[in-house]
C-alpha cells in the first residue's frame, strides 16, 4: 500500500511539473490529487512524527528529520500558493506565481533528496547509485530548467479592470513615458504572449510589459501616459527583435520616433522601458537625447527577464540633465502584482 502510494505521489508530482504543457484544469487536478495524498502519506507514515525525537539521532538522521521538515513546508507552501492562484482565497499583495514556482523548484530538489535517502529500501545497490545520479541531473534541471520553461512557455494573462487600489498625489502634473514592444511590433493574432517575449494577453487583446507597468503607474498617479512609437517596426519573433538591438547599439542607431512627447507642461516624468542588453534601449535614448527635462523630476523603471537595472541608468545619465530618482525595477513575472512595490516606491 506504501509503495503504491508513494508511486502514485511521484507521478502526480512530476505530472504537476509538466504545467506549461497541460491544460490548467488537467494540472489543477493533478494538484488536487497530490495534496489529498500527501494526508494519506502522512497519516500512514505517522509513526514517524510520534518517534521524531526519539533514540539515537546521528547524523543522517538528523539530516533526515531536517530535510523533511524543510520538504513539508515547501509542499505546504505550493498547496497554498496554487490554491491562491485558482481563487480558492484571496491575498491580492502577494505574488502567487513567483511563490509557486519558487515552492515547486525546493519541493523539486527536496523531494530528490527525500528519494536519494530512502531509495535502498525500494531498489538494489547499482540501480540505487543510477538513481542517486539521475536525481542530481533532475535537481539540477529543477534549478536552472523551471524558470526557463516558465518564461518561455507559461502564457502570461491579465485583467487590467482588477488591476486597482490606493491612489498617490505626487504633487505636480504627471506624464509616464514608456517604450514598449507593442505599439513598434506587428504581432499575429495567435502570439505567444510570455514573460521572456516581454507581452501578455487581457482576453485577446495583447499588452506589453512596460505599457503594464505604465497603466498600473497611470491608475495610481492619475497621470498622462504617452507610448514611444518608433518609424521603423520591428519584428514579431523576439530573437529577431534581440539582433536588431543589437546592431542599434553597435551602430549607435537612434531609431528614429513618430513623435516626441510634450513635456513642457509636465513637472515629473515616469520613464517605463524594458533593459535591452544590459542597457536603456535606442529609442528611448532618442527621446532623452531630444527632450529638455532640465528642471523636470525624472522617475526611471525598469522591465528587465533578471538583469536588474543593468547599465541603463548611468546611460540615461548621459542623456539628460533631469533631476533622477532612485530607480525601480521590475523583474517580468513580478509586474502582475507590481502595484504595492511601484506605489510604495513612488510614496518614497
Amino acid at each position: 500500500m506504501k509503495k503504491f502510494l508513494d508511486s502514485t505521489l511521484l507521478i502526480l508530482f512530476f505530472a504537476a511539473l509538466a504545467s506549461n504543457f497541460t491544460p490548467l484544469n488537467l494540472h489543477e487536478a493533478f494538484g488536487f490529487a497530490f495534496a489529498t495524498l500527501i494526508v494519506a502519506h502522512n497519516l500512514l507514515n505517522r509513526h514517524f512524527y510520534k518517534n521524531f525525537a526519539r533514540g539515537n539521532l546521528n547524523p543522517r538522521r538528523i539530516i533526515n528529520n531536517f530535510h523533511i521538515l524543510l520538504f513539508a513546508v515547501a509542499i505546504f507552501i505550493l498547496i497554498v500558493s496554487g490554491a491562491a492562484l485558482d481563487n480558492y482565497f484571496s491575498a491580492p499583495n502577494a505574488n502567487w506565481l513567483s511563490i509557486h514556482l519558487a515552492a515547486a523548484i525546493f519541493s523539486t530538489i527536496l523531494l530528490l533528496i527525500h528519494i536519494i535517502l530512502h531509495a535502498k529500501r525500494y531498489v538494489k545497490e547499482k540501480i540505487f547509485y543510477a538513481t542517486t545520479i539521475l536525481a542530481f541531473i533532475l535537481a539540477f534541471g529543477a534549478i536552472f530548467g523551471l524558470p526557463y520553461v516558465d518564461r518561455w512557455f507559461h502564457t502570461v494573462k491579465v485583467n487590467r479592470d482588477a488591476i486597482t487600489g490606493e491612489k498617490l498625489d505626487l504633487n505636480g502634473k504627471i506624464l509616464i513615458v514608456y517604450f514598449s514592444r507593442v505599439g513598434n511590433t506587428n504581432f499575429p493574432a495567435e502570439v505567444d504572449a510570455v514573460s521572456g517575449a516581454s507581452i501578455m494577453l487581457d482576453d485577446k487583446k495583447i499588452i506589453g510589459n512596460a505599457q503594464m507597468i505604465a497603466e498600473i503607474t497611470q491608475n495610481i498617479t492619475g497621470g498622462d501616459i504617452f507610448a514611444l512609437q518608433t518609424e521603423k517596426i520591428y519584428p514579431a519573433d523576439y530573437s529577431q527583435t534581440v539582433n536588431i538591438a543589437k546592431n542599434e547599439f553597435s551602430t549607435n542607431e537612434l531609431p528614429a520616433l513618430v513623435k516626441l512627447p510634450n513635456v513642457v507642461d509636465y513637472d515629473k516624468i515616469i520613464l517605463i522601458y524594458p533593459l535591452w542588453w544590459s542597457d536603456l534601449p535606442k529609442p528611448v535614448e532618442n527621446f532623452l537625447q531630444n527632450s529638455d527635462l532640465s528642471v523636470k523630476k525624472l522617475y526611471p523603471i525598469v522591465t528587465h527577464g533578471g538583469g536588474g537595472l543593468g547599465n541603463s541608468i548611468e546611460t540615461l545619465k548621459n542623456y539628460t540633465l533631469a533631476e533622477i530618482s532612485e530607480p525601480l525595477d521590475v523583474y517580468s513575472s513580478d509586474i502582475l502584482s507590481s502595484r504595492k512595490i511601484i506605489y510604495d516606491w513612488l510614496k518614497e
